[in-house]
């Protein structure tokens, strides 16, 4: 099903059509499989904080599924051979660098702006990483945790999946694509929401705009957004164990 919106309107009716159904569909058995998976974990005490690694790797797996049915490979959505090193370097901090702004200043703004309304919008779960200060074992646990769940598979469905697939199933409508890059950033943001509140979901939203953005821009190569993605959540991650930045 590789069928970019630039080339539908060169292409029969029904074939559009139908590739629009099978993105359809993609988009649903994943998107599915990660809300159901998730709020049926969170709702467990013992096990809410591992909702968001079982969820994603389970959604991973049917999107996996839905590749190989379709004829396709995570190469085709982005995994593919790296341009060089340089190139890959430079993409990868301005990558860092805009994604990372993009975070702080939403949150900063939304903070500020809704005030109390903040205040009292606070996240349903807290303390996801209490046991993270000074605790070498929680510090090296979660590490994999930000570069296998946060690098990869999080770029891997909402950029390289669920960008690609909702640019086909609108690519029939006018700024198909541009719908396409916020549809999955509002999801990413709102599955931040349980944890960092009305200001983390803002800027994980952000986030997810300039990355799905970058996307595009750096010719759908995910590589420069999982590694900028894999240290940023690194360096959050070690303010936390260092103690220099409060556990959440």
């Amino acid at each position: 099903m590789k069928i970019a919106s630039s080339r539908t309107k060169q292409l029969p009716k029904d074939t559009v059509d139908k590739a629009a159904q099978k993105a359809a569909i993609d988009i649903g058995l994943v998107l599915g499989t990660m809300l159901i998976l998730k709020y049926a974990l969170l709702s467990v005490e013992t096990l809410w904080t591992y909702a968001g690694p079982i969820s994603l790797l389970s959604a991973l797996a049917v999107a996996s599924w839905r590749l190989r049915k379709s004829g396709e490979s995570w190469v085709d959505l982005g995994l593919k051979r790296l341009p060089s090193w340089r190139k890959t370097l430079v993409w990868t901090f301005v990558a860092l660098v805009l994604t990372t702004a993009a975070g702080i200043l939403l949150e900063s703004v939304i903070s500020s702006a809704l005030g109390d309304v903040a205040a009292q919008a606070a996240p349903s779960k807290s303390g996801r990483f209490a046991g993270l200060p000074g605790n070498t074992a929680a510090f090296v646990y979660w590490l994999a945790v930000a570069w296998i769940i946060g690098g990869f598979t999080e770029e891997m469905l909402f950029r390289g999946l669920l960008i690609t697939r909702f640019e086909t199933l609108f690519s029939r409508i006018p700024f198909g694509l541009v719908i396409a890059i916020i549809m999955p950033a509002v999801l990413f943001g709102q599955q931040h929401y349980y944890y960092q509140g009305i200001g983390g979901a803002f800027a994980t939203g952000g986030v997810a705009l300039v990355s799905g953005i970058l996307y595009v821009f750096f010719k759908r190569n995910l590589w420069p957004l999982t590694l900028s993605h894999g240290l940023a959540n690194t360096v959050g991650l070690t303010l936390i164990y260092t103690g220099l930045q409060p556990a959440t």
